[in-house]
């Protein structure tokens, strides 16, 4: 299914993603977006979890909020 809204732009320069949206991409508050131009369109979507040191997607474990992969987590532990 498709799912399109039309939304003012606010002074602030902000816009509404409707709770539809959000539930159907699972999109929460806190979740950090990732939003590109090119073309003349604005693609946004939920940015996929990375190291905070070597910005890997993959092998991740979660420390206080922040993601770090398992090879940056045996050079922290020196091994």
């Amino acid at each position: 299914m498709i799912y399109t809204n039309f939304r003012e732009i606010d002074k602030a320069g902000r816009i509404v993603i409707s709770k539809d949206i959000r539930r159907h991409l699972n999109i929460n508050a806190g979740d950090v977006l990732q939003i590109n131009a090119d073309d003349g369109q604005i693609i946004i979507k939920k940015a996929e979890p990375k190291c905070v040191f070597c910005n890997t997607p993959e092998n991740l474990t979660e420390f206080s909020g922040k993601h770090i992969c398992a090879g940056c987590l045996q050079k922290l532990r020196g091994e």
